[in-house]
């Protein structure tokens, strides 16, 4: 019997080859022989999408960068034969500067199901937006791109890291939450060897924007991370950043959002904090620890993320419910109950 054939359109404007979101994740399942994969990105080449074999499946990456109408969407689906299509919607929507755009409800009115990085009023906002489709949980993964096979190296890692742009002009939030972030990064400013990455900061510790998969090794120059997430007050929601910075191999400080109990504690190298007056104390009392201990710590982080939280759990949890030969990943967030326990693994 052959297997059922999953057509990706991805939001990239680019082709990355396997570092493309989710690709990694496909090529593991695609060798498992429980499908087969086409990736089409429209804003490279939008012609791609309806060549060759119909797809008996079509996963939707959000946001895109190529500008879908609602005509172009119905007759799109149309041509490749009216599949079952999921929409993952990747980023939170809100505020001044994130508004919904017609490129993403046109493929949400069309989709069996919307899979969102964050409930509560995300949730709801895109429920709306979609028509009425349901709106189910998928955290934000570990990109595979960023799941080296070996343990990262611990040499000459020294002070802290935080990476993130800043979208505050005047007092003026145009992301929401943006404000603390910055806060953060002003209460930090006096400890030696503090590395800015990001966009759009000023000082003696701004380092610049950093390209999106070299990331990972800006932080591993550093023994502490730390990031703030915007949107607190929608549940379940954390960037990508979070994952990557866990498998980073470094202690990681960050912000709490609600209905993330699941996740790892500080006794696995992850401190979730509810103010940026917090955070950079936990900062400050980690600098004060054996490096020793906050890199052994780390190490169970990383083994924790890579065991239950790269984007291949992602893709098997978002196509089990329409493929039947694809096994939904277990434990939380994927199934309920108690979070795994991290494992020990070497630095």
């Amino acid at each position: 019997m052959t297997a059922p054939l999953v057509l990706q359109i991805s939001n990239e404007d680019r082709d990355y080859g396997e570092n493309n979101a989710f690709v990694r994740g496909f090529t593991e399942l695609v060798r498992e022989g429980r499908l087969r994969h086409r990736y089409a990105a429209p804003a490279v080449d939008p012609a791609d999408i309806t060549r060759g074999e119909r797809p008996d499946l079509v996963l939707v990456q959000s946001p895109q960068p190529y500008p879908w109408g609602h005509r172009q969407v119905a007759s799109t689906v149309r041509a490749l034969g009216s599949p079952p299509v999921l929409v993952w919607e990747g980023d939170a929507w809100g505020g001044l500067g994130k508004p919904l755009r017609v490129r993403n409800t046109s493929w949400m009115r069309h989709a069996e199901a919307v899979y969102s990085v964050a409930h509560g009023p995300q949730a709801e906002l895109l429920h709306k937006a979609s028509g009425g489709r349901p709106v189910h949980y998928v955290p934000n993964c570990l990109p595979l791109a960023f799941a080296p096979p070996e343990p990262p190296g611990a040499a000459a890692a020294t002070g802290v890291a935080l990476l993130g742009s800043r979208m505050t002009y005047g007092g003026i939030e145009l992301v929401r939450d943006d404000r603390e972030r910055s806060t953060l990064v002003r209460q930090l400013t006096d400890l030696p060897g503090l590395r800015v990455y990001g966009k759009r900061w000023r000082g003696p510790h701004a380092c610049g924007a950093v390209p999106y998969f070299e990331q990972q090794a800006a932080l591993r120059r550093s023994l502490i991370t730390v990031g703030w997430n915007r949107y607190r007050r929608y549940p379940g929601f954390f960037s990508d950043r979070l994952p990557i910075a866990m498998a980073a191999g470094r202690v990681h400080v960050s912000s709490r959002h609600p209905d993330l109990e699941w996740l790892p504690g500080p006794e696995d190298g992850l401190h979730l904090c509810d103010t940026p007056r917090e955070a950079a104390c936990a900062v400050r009392d980690l600098l004060a620890e054996p490096a020793t201990e906050l890199l052994a710590r780390a190490a169970r982080m990383r083994t924790w993320v890579l065991a239950h939280m790269t984007e291949t759990h992602a893709l098997r949890h978002m196509l089990a419910p329409y493929l039947p030969g694809i096994p939904a990943p277990t434990g939380p967030p994927w199934t309920t109950g108690r979070a795994p326990t991290p494992t020990a693994s070497p630095v």
